[in-house]
């Protein structure tokens, strides 16, 4: 099962399968989104930013 996976340093997304994962943009460590990889696909841009948004360090 794909999960969704945002770096609150950058924004960067991956989908990945495995737990825990480092961002390739700026290697940090990526949090885990709480929507589901079936409803993030289904996210306007707009609502993906608002995804990003809540992870990242401001």
């Amino acid at each position: 099962m794909l999960k969704v996976y945002i770096c609150p340093k950058c924004g960067a997304v991956r989908f990945v399968s495995k737990y825990k994962t480092q961002c390739f943009k700026c290697d940090c460590e990526m949090k885990l989104s709480k929507t589901s990889y079936e409803d993030y696909i289904l996210l306007t841009e707009s609502e993906r930013q608002n995804e990003i948004e809540k992870v990242q360090i401001h």
